[in-house]
């Protein structure tokens, strides 16, 4: 990963920040998930436009993505 600074006004600043905590994210996901939304989908993998949609709702999903896609272990 890269990283990058911007400048943002005092306005914009507070008001990404609001929704990041509201939507329980960090400002940098915030930012990035917004340019994704702004950035044409890459033709050549149509499936990529879905990428980072599905919220699970719990912070910690990405520790078990296996149960979240392949469900519960028997």
């Amino acid at each position: 990963m890269l990283r990058t600074q911007i400048s943002l006004s005092e306005a914009e600043y507070e008001a990404a920040k609001q929704e990041a905590q509201r939507l329980g994210i960090s400002l940098a996901e915030l930012l990035r998930r917004s340019l994704r939304n702004a950035l044409p989908v890459d033709q050549s993998k149509p499936w990529m436009q879905y990428a980072g949609m599905v919220e699970s709702g719990n912070p910690q999903s990405s520790q078990s993505i296996d149960e979240l896609v392949y469900g519960h272990k028997d």
